[in-house]
């Protein structure tokens, strides 16, 4: 009876995951002209939702491993569903921004306990022979969460307000909570780990490689490109820039998260056939993501509007697919004791450079005074090149840094 039902609160934990993607995606990613129209607000206010969200998710991905080996993964879940629950309720029924942002760091916060429990449970009840499968279904979930913040959100929002949609969702949240809270009372959580506190040494021995910090520079910065032109800016810009529609500028955005997760499996895969020569693989991809911000960057200042573009997205997405490469590299280059460590850290690198990308996204698009045409604020040309000028500059970076790390891992 205990197996089936620590199957059904892994699950559970599960679809949790799914709506913390979703939320991660969907706000402001896919409503950005819509919160505009209804707050009445500049760009940097709406780029603060996926911002925030950011942050909190970064900073708490350096304590959920310590949460999570000393209280067991199911506890930490049970948490974050709750927190998750009430943050995803608490934004759709208000208008008042300072509340919707303390929502989105409730949702940030809950959301960023699922990975690390999942993993831990999945450890503990699946033999080795079946754990990468658990894992890769547990992350397939979790990418649809992604895929349905886009297209499909978008499009229910043709029929239905957003702020009901939400709150379908979030009683779902709540729902699944509830019962997660139930069954939790009819199995044995394992004891609490006293003995694991949080030190500050495994930090600090994970830092002084030079390797490693080379590979967190480049890490971040692929992903934080690819990730926050998917989550903060990539619809609106398809929409100001391509005049693209809503509906297929969201299908492009959930194509994003359809490729980043087929290509987690087929860039390992493709590593593995050329020898597991993995830095080879990171140095090229610095290399695609230079060549691709520079074509945007020339597209933008010659005003050619062209859905090439929406090609170059998936593109950066399917190359930003790269944790399947870094985690073993990771393990590789440090000690054992350490190696989790090392991986916490890399995840707050990758979710706080988005956070700052978001943020200062939305301040050089503000720059520019942005054209109404009815309701909407239509950003120029020369606030994205403003801003695609930032992520070139810093793909500059992410290529100097990716040509510094060693060949023989």
């Amino acid at each position: 009876m205990n197996r089936r039902i620590k199957i059904i609160l892994i699950s559970i934990g599960a679809l949790f995951y799914f709506f913390a993607n979703f939320q991660r995606i969907a706000i402001p990613g896919a409503i950005f002209d819509i919160l505009q129209q209804e707050l009445l607000v500049s760009a940097p206010y709406i780029t603060a939702f996926g911002a925030i969200f950011m942050y909190i998710y970064a900073f708490n991905q350096l304590i959920n491993g310590i949460l999570v080996d000393r209280y067991g993964g199911l506890r930490v879940m049970m948490v974050g569903g709750i927190v998750l629950a009430l943050g995803s309720l608490l934004f759709p029924l208000t208008s008042n921004i300072a509340i919707m942002y303390f929502s989105r760091v409730l949702v940030g916060l809950g959301g960023s306990m699922f990975y690390l429990s999942l993993i831990r449970e999945l450890k503990e009840f699946f033999s080795d022979k079946n754990f990468g499968i658990a894992i890769s279904v547990m992350l397939c979930i979790g990418y649809s969460g992604g895929i349905a913040a886009n297209a499909p959100f978008v499009f229910a929002i043709k029929y239905l307000n957003w702020r009901f949609i939400l709150i379908i969702l979030a009683s779902i949240v709540i729902a699944a909570v509830i019962i997660f809270i139930m069954l939790s009372s009819k199995i044995e959580f394992p004891k609490i780990n006293k003995n694991v506190k949080l030190r500050l040494l495994p930090f600090r021995l994970v830092l002084h490689k030079k390797h490693n910090r080379n590979l967190f520079s480049f890490a971040c910065c692929n992903f934080g490109i690819s990730y926050v032109i998917q989550a903060i800016i990539g619809k609106k810009f398809l929409e100001d820039f391509c005049l693209m529609p809503s509906s297929k500028a969201a299908m492009i955005l959930s194509g994003m998260a359809v490729i980043a997760a087929i290509f987690n499996i087929i860039n390992a895969s493709f590593c593995k056939i050329c020898h597991n020569r993995r830095v080879v693989f990171l140095k090229n991809a610095s290399v695609i993501t230079f060549v691709s911000l520079l074509l945007i960057c020339v597209f933008l200042a010659l005003n050619i509007r062209t859905s090439a573009i929406a090609i170059i997205f998936c593109i950066l997405a399917a190359n930003a697919s790269l944790t399947s490469l870094l985690v073993p590299v990771l393990h590789l280059t440090n000690n054992k004791m350490v190696s989790g460590t090392a991986v916490s850290i890399m995840n707050f690198c990758f979710f706080m450079m988005v956070g700052i990308l978001g943020t200062a996204s939305g301040f050089l698009l503000n720059i520019f005074e942005p054209q109404k045409l009815g309701n909407v604020l239509v950003y120029s040309n020369k606030s994205y090149l403003l801003v695609f000028g930032l992520f070139f500059v810093i793909s500059v970076f992410e290529m100097y840094k990716a040509m510094k790390l060693s060949n023989k891992y």
